[in-house]
C-alpha cells in the first residue's frame, strides 16, 4: 500500500497535482432569483491551481455552482410563479403590497441556517473539488445596521477546496466568515478594511507556514509515523502512546492560530501600545491539511474515511442502516430524501463514511443533494449513491425507466423499494436470521473493551464474540421453541402455552403477595 518511507513524498505528488491549501476560491452568491445583487469571489494569496480559477470563473460554472448552492430552487417551475409575485399584489384600496418580494424572502426568526456539500469534477478529468456551501440572510436595503429587520432572500458562501474531508472544520471556518460579516455590517469592525478577506488569507498563510514548519522537522529526523519512531526514545510505548508524545511535543503542526483580526494589533484604537491576548481563533485541522498527508498516495484513501457515520445511524437505526451497508456493498441504486438539506447531506456522507471504515471505496456517482436539473439523469444503469428533497420525490415517481433503487426516508425512518424485482436477493440482510439476537445483544456489547488504546482492534474482537454469542443464543431460542412449540403438534403446543401462562401469572402473584425483605449491610 505504501513505499518503505512514508514520510518522504512520491515523485508523482509533485508534478502531477498542486499542494492542498485551506481553501483554492471563496465565492458569495445571491439567491437564483435576486438578479440584481452580485457576486463575489476572494482569490487565494498564493493561486495553486490555475485550472481551477479559470475554470470556476466562468459565467457557466458560477450558475452551476448556485444550483448546487441553492438545491431546493426550481428554475423550470418557478419562473411563472416567481414573476407574478415580483409584480405585487393589489390592496383593496389599489396601493401595492408586497412589492419585489416572494416566498423565498424570510425574516430572521423563520431562518434556518443551512449547511451542506458537493463535488465537481474539473474539465481535465482528474480534478476533483469539493465545495462546503452555508447560508446566511443578508442585511436589508433599508437598515443596514441591523440584523432582525424586514424580509430578505438568503446568500450562500461557498468554500472551494481540494481538500478531501473535513466537514467540521470547513464549518466552523464558514461560521467565523458569516460572524466576521455581521461585525462588519453592525459597525463593530474598522470599515476601512476587508474582514473576510483579512481572515481567509491569515487562514491561508498560516496553514503555508506550519507545512514550510513541518519541512524544517522532517529535515531534522522528526517524523509523524508513530509506527516508525526512534525506538531509543520510544522503547516501551505504544504506537498511540508515541503519537500522544509526538503530538505533544509538535502540537502547532496540528492547528492554526489566526491572531488579532478583530481588535487590530492595538486593540482596535490608535494610540494603544497594549495587544489583546484573547484576539486568537484557533482551527484543529482535518487529516487532509496536516503537514506529511500529501505523502500518502491518494488513491488508496477512500473521500469520507474522516466523516463521521453517527448522523445516519442516529436517524435510521441499526437495522436500517445495515440494510443500506448492504445495499452499498452490492453496488446498488441508493436514493435518500429528507427535507433538510443539512440533514440529507449529512446522511449521505454518512453512507459513504460507513463503507469506507474498511478502506472500501465508492467508485460510483455520489451527490449528497441533488439539484432538480439533475433528476432526470437518475435514470440509467450504474450505481449512485444520492440526496433528494422530499418536495422532488413526485418526479421520482414520473421518470420512465427508474428500476432496482433503494429509497430512504430519513425523516420518517421508512426503507422503500422502486421497481425491484426481487429485493431480498438484491438487497440480502447481513445478519440474517441472528438480526434480533444482535440487536438485543448491542445495547451490552458498547462498552466492553478488551485492548486499549486500538480502537478498531477493539472493535473487530468486540464483532466477533458479539456474532458468537447472537448465534449460540439463537440455537438455545430455536432448542427451547421447538421443545414447547413442537411443529405438526397442535394439541401439544395449546397444552404448553397454557402451562407457561399459568405458571407466569403464579409467579406474578407470588411476588406481588411475599413482601419484599430488608437487607442489612452490617
Amino acid at each position: 500500500m505504501g513505499s518503505e518511507n512514508p514520510q518522504e513524498p512520491f515523485s508523482s505528488s509533485s508534478e502531477d497535482r498542486p499542494p492542498v491549501c485551506v481553501y483554492d476560491l471563496f465565492f458569495d452568491l445571491p439567491h437564483p432569483t435576486a438578479t440584481t445583487e452580485k457576486t463575489r469571489i476572494i482569490d487565494p494569496p498564493v493561486t495553486l491551481s490555475p485550472i481551477l480559477s479559470e475554470e470556476m470563473y466562468k459565467p457557466d460554472n458560477i450558475s452551476r455552482l448556485t444550483r448546487f448552492a441553492f438545491p431546493e430552487y426550481d428554475e423550470v417551475t418557478q419562473t411563472q410563479q416567481l414573476a407574478s409575485e415580483q409584480e405585487g399584489l393589489l390592496t383593496s384600496q389599489g396601493r401595492t403590497f408586497g412589492a419585489n418580494l416572494s416566498k423565498y424572502d424570510i425574516y430572521s426568526v423563520d431562518f434556518v441556517v443551512q449547511h451542506h456539500t458537493f463535488s465537481i469534477l474539473l474539465s481535465d478529468g482528474r480534478t476533483r473539488v469539493h465545495g462546503h456551501v452555508r447560508r446566511y440572510l443578508p442585511q436589508h436595503s433599508d437598515s443596514s445596521a441591523r440584523t432582525d429587520v424586514g424580509r430578505r432572500r438568503p446568500r450562500a458562501m461557498i468554500l472551494i477546496t481540494r481538500a478531501i474531508g473535513g466537514e467540521r472544520f470547513y464549518t466552523s471556518l464558514l461560521k467565523t466568515v458569516e460572524a466576521f460579516m455581521m461585525k462588519a455590517r453592525v459597525g463593530s469592525l474598522t470599515k476601512n478594511r476587508d474582514p473576510v478577506r483579512n481572515f481567509l488569507h491569515a487562514a491561508f498563510n498560516n496553514h503555508a507556514n506550519m507545512v514550510t514548519r513541518y519541512t524544517e522537522l522532517r529535515r531534522h529526523g522528526v517524523t509523524l509515523n508513530f509506527t516508525q519512531a526512534p525506538k531509543d526514545h520510544f522503547e516501551i510505548m505504544t504506537a498511540c502512546d508515541i503519537a500522544k508524545a509526538v503530538m505533544e511535543q509538535n502540537e502547532d503542526v496540528f492547528r492554526i492560530n489566526v491572531d488579532k483580526l478583530e481588535f487590530g494589533p492595538g486593540g482596535g484604537k490608535k494610540g494603544r501600545d497594549f495587544e489583546i491576548e484573547d484576539d486568537r481563533i484557533q482551527f484543529y485541522l482535518p487529516y487532509s491539511l496536516q503537514p506529511g498527508y500529501e505523502c500518502i498516495r491518494q488513491h488508496s484513501i477512500p473521500e469520507d474515511k474522516y466523516s463521521p457515520i453517527t448522523p445516519l445511524l442516529r436517524y435510521i437505526g441499526p437495522s436500517n442502516f445495515l440494510r443500506v451497508l448492504s445495499a452499498l456493498l452490492c453496488e446498488r441504486r441508493i436514493i435518500l430524501i429528507s427535507n433538510s438539506i443539512t440533514r440529507l447531506s449529512m446522511c449521505v456522507k454518512a453512507a459513504s463514511a460507513a463503507l469506507s471504515q474498511g478502506l472500501l471505496m465508492w467508485e460510483h456517482a455520489l451527490i449528497p443533494v441533488v439539484p432538480p436539473h439533475l433528476i432526470p439523469s437518475l435514470v440509467t444503469n450504474v450505481p449512485y449513491l444520492v440526496g433528494v428533497l422530499s418536495p422532488f420525490v413526485k418526479r421520482l415517481r414520473e421518470l420512465e425507466g427508474l428500476a432496482d433503487v433503494l429509497c430512504v426516508n430519513v425523516d420518517k425512518n421508512e426503507l422503500k423499494t422502486f421497481n425491484m424485482a426481487n429485493p431480498r436477493t438484491t438487497v440480502p440482510d447481513l445478519l440474517g436470521k441472528y438480526s434480533l439476537e444482535i440487536y438485543i445483544l448491542h445495547h451490552h456489547a458498547s462498552n466492553i473493551v478488551f485492548i486499549r488504546g486500538y480502537p478498531r482492534c477493539n472493535f473487530l474482537a468486540v464483532s466477533v464474540i458479539l456474532i458468537f454469542t447472537a448465534r449460540l443464543l439463537h440455537n438455545i431460542t430455536s432448542v427451547i421453541r421447538h421443545m414447547l412449540l413442537p411443529a405438526n403438534e397442535e394439541e401439544k403446543c395449546w397444552q404448553n402455552t397454557v402451562a407457561c401462562s399459568v405458571g407466569i401469572m403464579l409467579l406474578y402473584a407470588a411476588a406481588y403477595v411475599s413482601p419484599p425483605k430488608a437487607i442489612s449491610v452490617w
